[in-house]
């Protein structure tokens, strides 16, 4: 979990949290990846946390004076998208009654942050190749050709290998993009990291209230599940919770919501992830470590909370994970 430091540009570091080995070597690679100027790919499932990964990517650069500008390629139409990234002439298409600059004029000396880089459509690859070529591109309806420095940090949850095979994704594009890679592991294969990040969702509270209280039971369901959906769901289900529950969060609660989540279609990977899930063993010693961190370290309390006991509890915290 990265400190809560500043560095010279007077900026706080991207909230990176979790303590697990997976979860851990993926922030010290885009640490180690940071200082370097060449274009970096984040892959793994949707809501891992690559925007995340971006971020670091970007704070400990040095490019952080300047700023991380986001963009999801999935979200506008191709006109429109062409027209976000490289800019416009005005009366360049219909609806163009001023001139727009474009996120790589933007993003100049600062990073691009392309998520979801694969919906991009044809044409929009062919231009953004140019520019991680020659560093070029030109506006919608303009002959000029301007020039930009920015960064490009791409991320995807699509196979792009398999879309290259298909005709649908450009190979040279791909092994431009892909000088560098990070691929974040689903949040069922860091399942050490779920208590630290329900702690930290629980205490995003409104101002002025309290957060509920999680009771033991309750957690060791967060880390039974197997989250398809990753942090991005855990976070939404704690939200939920937040709003549902008045004080304590009790495993009725947590299954209520989990269970509303999976009837609505939460469980489409469970298969697919099932796996790669923890080991039983895990998930114990991870459950019992949070309940004994509940109770400061006194394994009395945290041995008639489980209702084990203190050599139970010692036998489980010694077993190799």
């Amino acid at each position: 979990m990265l400190t809560n430091v500043t560095n010279h540009a007077g900026k706080s570091p991207p909230v990176a949290i979790g303590r697990s080995a997976p979860w851990c070597e993926v922030i010290s690679l885009a640490k180690k990846m940071a200082p370097l100027q060449m274009p970096v790919l984040i892959t793994g499932q949707s809501g891992v946390g690559k925007e995340v990964v971006a971020q670091i990517l970007h704070y400990w650069s040095e490019r952080d004076r300047a700023d991380l500008i986001p963009l999801n390629c999935g979200l506008l139409q191709d006109q429109l998208l062409e027209s976000e990234l490289f800019g416009h002439k005005k009366g360049a298409f219909t609806g163009a009654t001023q001139t727009h600059d474009g996120l790589f004029q933007a993003a100049s000396d600062g990073t691009l942050f392309l998520d979801e880089i694969g919906e991009l459509s044809a044409t929009c690859q062919a231009k953004l190749l140019r520019v991680l070529e020659a560093g070029e591109y030109r506006p919608l309806g303009s002959t000029q050709i301007k020039r930009t420095n920015a960064r490009i940090i791409a991320a995807t949850h699509r196979d792009l290998e398999k879309m290259i095979s298909q005709g649908r994704f450009r190979q040279d594009l791909y092994y431009r993009l892909n000088v560098l890679t990070i691929n974040i592991p689903p949040l069922c294969q860091r399942t050490e990291d779920i208590p630290l990040l329900v702690d930290h969702f629980l205490g995003q509270s409104q101002a002025g209230t309290s957060p509920p209280v999680l009771v033991p039971g309750a957690m060791k369901q967060l880390m039974a599940h197997h989250w398809p959906g990753n942090v991005r769901e855990l976070k939404n289900v704690i939200e939920r919770l937040r709003v549902y529950c008045d004080g304590e969060i009790g495993p009725e609660s947590v299954e209520s919501i989990l269970s509303s989540q999976s009837n609505s279609g939460g469980g489409e990977h469970q298969l697919a992830t099932f796996h790669s899930t923890a080991t039983l063993a895990k998930m114990e010693h991870t459950y019992v470590q949070w309940v004994i961190d509940q109770c400061g370290g006194n394994i009395s309390q945290a041995s008639r909370i489980l209702g084990v006991s203190r050599t139970t509890i010692y036998k489980i915290q010694s077993t190799p994970q």
